[in-house]
């Protein structure tokens, strides 16, 4: 009996040390303090995420919290895998840097040289400028949803490629400025297999997963494949429910890293003791881009750098589907946090940053920075008359959203068209409103004439903006001048814009009909997001075609043909 217990005995406290060693744990204070952040996680009818702090090479805490499928009411654990989105881009970075050591490329070399695709522009693109987001490129998810795919179909890298192929002008002259790209670490992954001739996939497995112990980690293309303990994605919030969003993020470079919060410490502390890469490896990546002009970006090869709190930081968030990171460390104290999470009101930013409050309170230098810009979600609700509400009131377009805001007898209301349904507005002063029943906060500015003029909405954790508009402004000579079919030839699709019943309206073959709203000669506005603004170019009398922009494509050229 005793051969059998011992054995047993040490196997079980083997299990709990192992157990422990994983999720150690914070002294009581602090970890309520991390629990209290993470409370509206913590329920079986929420998804949540998985918190980490890394402390001198150490996973010193970590911490699951919510539902990882709520169809089979599989909870979260610190075993979990997650899409980490756009903090994959300093692993993809760290290919080039690798590669770089090899011999085998330059970070300075010309992106044709390896992608003869892209097209010459006249002026060099290098990889840095790629990894760095001052290349001029066009978002590839902006360009794509522009030429016809819908949300929540696949976009792959082959294609990015074709698409980038036929890109006929950059958003703006390469070096001139920082616009967020996608688009370039995508490129990335076609020049490692060239380089390498190897698959994407494999050659990161072989030279920075399997050599740092991160196990759980790999880029994933295929979404139709079966992975198991991974979370799924939501959308949405305990107040509207949760839905799953489309697994359309069928591409990797820029994202689609899959991943634990045990091996994003592995990852953190090859910050710390370059296993990979070595010290000079880690310098590398961390070199700050520069314009033309000088000045830092803040952003070095797929990371962003700088300070807060007095502190060193290195850090880059995510955002792919439902899924929601934060990735932090603070070099000269040598200590991270990890945040991953499985839908999209997570808020994973700023609560990464409320631990890292906590943990390090003692050793920033300066005092926490008061909220500033940081937008909260309002929640006390004021009398106001209802004339200074009408001055509010009107049609506003919001990234692309027609959003009414009006009021019936002494009820106010917001209706996003064809996006959500009427929802009741509280007042939180004169010209700032929310939705009780929604994190959805609104704040008018006002314009010269007393009314409002623009929005600003915090939509969950999302920012956006809104611009008036007078739908009473489409005189019918100008809306007939604008009807018509325009032709990208970067895209090679077209729109036909026609009028009914005294509305400009948009067609396309992939897209459902949309509104288009004029707000002058000029310049007209689209009730959809990838063609929200447009500019006309006139030659005389008629128009010769339109420039389209929405974020990250910038002014897109539509030939009038007919």
């Amino acid at each position: 009996m005793k051969k059998i217990l011992l054995p047993l005995t040490f196997l079980l406290l083997g299990c709990f040390l192992m157990i422990s060693s994983q999720s150690p744990k914070l002294d009581k204070d602090l970890e309520s303090q991390v629990d209290e952040i993470f409370k509206e996680w913590d329920s079986t009818e929420s998804p949540g995420g998985v918190i980490g702090i890394f402390d001198k090479g150490e996973l010193v805490f970590s911490k699951a919290y919510g539902m990882a499928s709520l169809e089979y009411d599989v909870v979260n654990t610190t075993e979990t895998v997650f899409n980490i989105a756009s903090v994959t881009k300093q692993i993809t970075a760290y290919t080039m840097v690798l590669l770089e050591q090899q011999g085998k490329l330059s970070i300075d070399d010309d992106v044709r040289k390896y992608l003869p695709e892209v097209p010459d522009f006249g002026t060099t693109i290098t990889i840095r400028h790629l990894l760095t987001h001052t290349s001029g490129l066009r978002n590839f998810q902006n360009i794509l949803s522009m030429a016809g795919w819908r949300s929540g179909e696949s976009m792959t890298n082959e294609d990015l490629l074709r698409f980038i192929s036929m890109q006929k002008e950059l958003n703006f002259p390469v070096g001139e400025e920082y616009l967020y790209c996608n688009t370039g670490f995508n490129l990335v992954t076609a020049i490692v297999e060239r380089v390498t001739e190897q698959s994407f996939q494999s050659w990161t497995k072989e030279n920075i997963f399997d050599p740092l112990g991160m196990k759980h980690t790999n880029y994933r293309e295929d979404m139709e494949v079966v992975y198991k303990n991974t979370a799924t994605s939501y959308d949405g919030s305990s107040e509207q429910g949760f839905r799953q969003p489309l697994k359309y993020w069928t591409y990797m470079g820029n994202g689609n890293v899959y991943t634990t919060v045990g091996d994003l410490a592995k990852w953190l502390n090859n910050f710390r003791k370059p296993k990979v890469g070595g010290e000079k490896g880690i310098n590398r990546l961390l070199e700050e881009g520069i314009l033309n002009n000088g000045k830092g970006t803040g952003y070095a090869l797929g990371i962003g750098v700088g300070a807060y709190r007095g502190l060193e930081r290195v850090s880059h968030g995510g955002s792919v589907g439902g899924y929601r990171s934060s990735l932090q460390y603070f070099p000269e104290k040598e200590v991270g946090v990890i945040l991953i999470a499985n839908f999209s009101a997570a808020g994973a930013g700023g609560k990464a940053t409320d631990v890292a409050d906590i943990y390090l309170k003692e050793a920033f230098p300066e005092s926490k920075p008061a909220p500033g810009n940081r937008l909260e979600h309002l929640k006390k609700a004021v009398s106001i008359s209802n004339k200074a509400f009408d001055a509010c009131a009107g049609d506003y377009l919001v990234d692309g959203i027609r959003v009414k805001i009006y009021r019936e007898g002494d009820q106010f209301f917001i209706h996003p068209i064809n996006y959500a349904p009427v929802m009741p507005l509280l007042a939180a002063s004169e010209n700032s409103f929310f939705v009780k029943e929604a994190p959805i906060s609104i704040w008018v500015n006002m314009g010269d004439d007393g009314k409002g003029k623009s929005l600003r909405v915090l939509n969950g954790t999302d920012r956006m903006t809104g611009l008036r508009i007078d739908l009473t402004a489409s005189k019918p000579d100008l809306l007939a001048k604008f009807a018509g079919t325009y032709y990208a030839e970067e895209l090679d699709t077209r729109y036909h814009f026609v009028v009914e019943d005294g509305k400009l309206i948009a067609k396309h073959q992939r897209h459902k009909d949309f509104q288009v709203l004029p707000l002058s000669k000029n310049r007209i506005m689209a009730d959809a997001y990838f063609m929200r603004d447009i500019d006309m170019v006139w030659e005389g009398n008629e128009v010769k075609g339109i420039r389209v922009s929405n974020g990250r494509v910038r002014n897109l050229w539509f030939s009038k043909i007919k």
